[in-house]
């Protein structure tokens, strides 16, 4: 028992029960004090990210030597048509079953925003795709010149004791707070309204929503599970991350322990430490089925018939160029796709505000999915290098 309640999933848990069922019940200034601590706690998070994305990737590079450039372009590759492909389902069952859905979306009797009381002047360091090319370029540049170059040894060296240190960082601090920065979001939630409004105005489309986004994460488990261990095994070992990542609402966040649940299922870690980084921030299922989905959704509403197929290619391309300048913080994976909206969809201002505001609302579903999808896709990535010989059967890493 004592294990189970030290157990942060069980914490997390816990923090959106209480935050549903009493949230109503808190001074408002209750509220504000547990949404500044949230925030202040995500502003460090996020202040130090660029570095564990950097080291994390570099020293999974250096593991892979001189293939490097090989996976990461190939990688890069995968995302974009693993993305296409979830935006292609999306909009098979979104064309078929959203015209016979009885839809009224509208943001009346929402509550105003609740502001925190300060926020910590941090910025948030660079973008993920300058991180992860520079942690390319360097690890490229530090496996040619080793054998020559003192300094690059002694770079790959302090990388490796930078990543330690992380990982340490994340396991004593990072983990036994995280609890406290999930309960003032879900209490801010609860306040603001938000809760209600889902549940009673727009529940048709937020099932659906749901229903395919989870739908799709299971069958991707289940094709992998024919190489890989059981389907109830690789789900069960996912499972921290993805409620993890439904609390945080952040796939950057999440990611430490992502990284720790996939390294349980595949059979090579080092090759995970390179996809966990980067799916984190680009590959994100669920949101690509929920942003699609709340889309066709809302030109339904307004009166635009949903396009056909081949008008639908164009924006399927721009999404899946602009999901990889993404950063994986609540709310960027939209903020990115949102000229792709306008431009192909034809999405005016209100459009925009409402799917803006719909979106928010799915943010903790969308990131159980993206999280519980990321798990399954760097198995399917590192099925994929195995088959093309890019990581050879004697490289692999075995779980003890």
């Amino acid at each position: 028992m004592g294990s189970l309640l030290r157990s942060t999933p069980f914490q997390l848990l816990l923090c959106i029960l209480a935050a549903s069922l009493f949230g109503e019940l808190l001074p408002l200034s209750w509220v504000r004090g547990a949404y500044t601590l949230s925030l202040f706690f995500i502003d460090c998070v996020l202040f130090i990210l660029p570095v564990m994305i950097f080291s994390y990737m570099f020293n999974a590079l250096i593991a892979v030597d001189e293939k490097g450039p090989v996976l990461v372009f190939s990688l890069l590759g995968l995302i974009c048509l693993s993305n296409a492909t979830a935006l292609c389902f999306a909009y098979g069952v979104g064309s078929i079953v959203i015209p016979h859905l009885a839809v009224h979306v509208t943001l009346d009797g929402m509550a105003s925003t609740i502001e925190p009381y300060f926020r910590m002047p941090l910025k948030h360091g660079l973008r993920s795709d300058f991180v992860a090319l520079a942690a390319f370029v360097l690890s490229f540049i530090c496996v040619k010149t080793r054998s020559t170059i003192q300094f690059s040894n002694n770079f790959i060296s302090l990388v490796h004791k930078l990543q330690t240190f992380i990982s340490v960082f994340l396991k004593k601090a990072f983990l036994p707070l995280l609890p406290l920065y999930v309960l003032g979001f879900m209490l801010k939630m609860e306040a603001q309204g938000s809760l209600t409004f889902l549940y009673t105005k727009y529940l048709p489309v937020f099932a659906l929503n749901v229903g395919v986004s989870l739908v799709y994460v299971l069958i991707l488990y289940k094709v992998i599970s024919v190489w890989y261990p059981p389907m109830k095994t690789l789900i069960f070992n996912m499972l921290p991350a993805g409620i993890t990542g439904f609390s945080t609402m952040s796939g950057a966040v999440t990611m430490p322990v992502t990284l720790e649940c996939t390294t349980k299922n595949a059979n090579n870690p080092t090759l995970a430490q390179m996809v966990i980084p980067t799916t984190s921030n680009m590959h994100m299922l669920g949101d690509d089925i929920t942003i699609t989905l709340t889309a066709l959704t809302l030109l339904m509403v307004s009166g635009v018939p949903i396009p056909s197929f081949i008008d639908f290619i164009p924006y399927i391309i721009g999404f899946c160029i602009a999901k990889l300048a993404c950063v994986g913080i609540a709310g960027a994976s939209l903020l990115v796709v949102l000229p792709v909206l306008k431009e192909h969809l034809g999405f005016s201002s209100e459009m925009v505000s409402l799917i803006t505001t719909l979106y928010v609302l799915h943010d903790p579903f969308g990131t159980f999915h993206n999280v519980m999808g990321n798990g399954a896709f760097a198995l399917i990535v590192e099925k994929t290098f195995t088959k093309l010989g890019l990581i050879k059967v004697s490289e692999k890493i075995q779980k003890q």
